[in-house]
């Protein structure tokens, strides 16, 4: 009797990534966004005379982030024309609509805020809804916290990002990277800079601690994060990169609370801090998508230098550079019309 052997071979070829740099620069600067946001919302809240100018800056930062945002989330739609179909044909039980309602809200209460507390340091005049537009604004950048993270860490099919780890990460390292912001933009008072220095420092501790957590744990997203590092060279540099960043970040925070830092020091301080904010996005949301879902080898990935690549990366953050330059000169011929009638 006869036995047939029966060899069943499975093909497949690598896939290309869905996610393009121009979604690390969304999660990159809507981290900024919403944590300044948060913070600002404390600031006014606190009620206290000397922090006016400290919420400005903040406003600041929060502003010129959430408008660079969403314009890079567009543009990795790959098809924005489509982005009425969140409205059109509304789908509440997915977290990707409700970033089509959480991100115009919170755009928008910010910029009425931070128009309402510029006509008061212009005219002196206050207004009671600010307070409200400032609650609204911390409100919808919870929103758009959760929505972000859990956009993400909902998804089975990769791992690493099934986690609740993964938008608890993202929010501490771009907490860090906001208080750097605020160093280097606080140069005047020392004591301020010690105060900003000792959060960030705590934020970067935070970071390092749920990391740690979250890589040690015996859950599926920490198993395959160590199995990640175990097989891929790449994986190992990129946490290399981390720990060098976070390690520079940590001890120039330490020195700047002890003394004030030189204008070289601080700059040395948000560039690094930034850093490690964005290397941390493009590890875990462009690297962890050359691991291979169905079949047995990486799928290459290669930056190019196009609008898909390098220069997607560099013209958002000069949109951002641009938006900070053309905020603060209208903000300054408004102070100089009125300061000479």
């Amino acid at each position: 009797m006869s036995h047939s052997l029966f060899i069943e071979e499975v093909l497949a070829r690598p896939q290309e990534v869905s996610w393009l740099p121009w979604a690390v620069q969304y999660f990159f600067f809507i981290g900024i966004a919403t944590c300044a946001a948060l913070f600002a919302c404390y600031l006014h809240w606190r009620k206290s005379d000397n922090s006016a100018s400290l919420e400005n800056l903040t406003l600041l930062i929060a502003l010129t982030c959430a408008i660079t945002a969403p314009l890079a989330l567009t543009a990795d739609l790959h098809q924005t024309a489509r982005v009425w179909h969140f409205y059109a044909y509304p789908t509440p039980w997915s977290w990707m609509p409700w970033g089509a309602v959480f991100l115009p809200l919170f755009t928008g209460f910010l910029g009425l805020w931070f128009v309402a507390q510029h006509i008061k340091r212009l005219t002196n005049k206050s207004y009671r809804l600010t307070k409200w537009l400032a609650l609204a604004s911390a409100l919808s950048a919870v929103g758009l916290l959760v929505y972000t993270g859990r956009e993400v860490s909902v998804v089975q099919a990769r791992p690493v990002w099934f986690s609740y780890a993964f938008p608890v990460a993202m929010l501490f390292s771009a907490f860090q990277a906001f208080f750097a912001l605020l160093v280097v933009a606080n140069h005047r008072d020392p004591r301020l800079q010690r105060r900003l220095a000792g959060g960030q420092f705590c934020m970067l501790l935070a970071l390092a601690l749920v990391v740690v957590i979250w890589v040690s744990s015996d859950t599926l997203s920490g198993v395959a994060l160590r199995q990640w590092v175990d097989v891929s060279p790449s994986a190992r540099h990129y946490v290399i990169g981390w720990v060098a960043l976070w390690l520079f970040a940590l001890t120039v925070c330490a020195i700047a609370m002890r003394k004030p830092l030189s204008r070289a020091w601080r700059v040395s301080l948000a560039l690094s801090a930034m850093a490690l904010c964005w290397l941390m996005r493009w590890t875990l949301l462009i690297q962890v998508q050359t691991v291979p879902k169905f079949n047995a080898q990486f799928n290459p990935y290669s930056l190019p230098g196009g609008n898909d690549g390098w220069l997607a990366i560099v013209g958002t953050f000069g949109l951002w550079i641009a938006l900070i330059i053309i905020v603060r000169e209208v903000l300054n011929v408004l102070t100089r019309r009125l300061q000479h009638g």
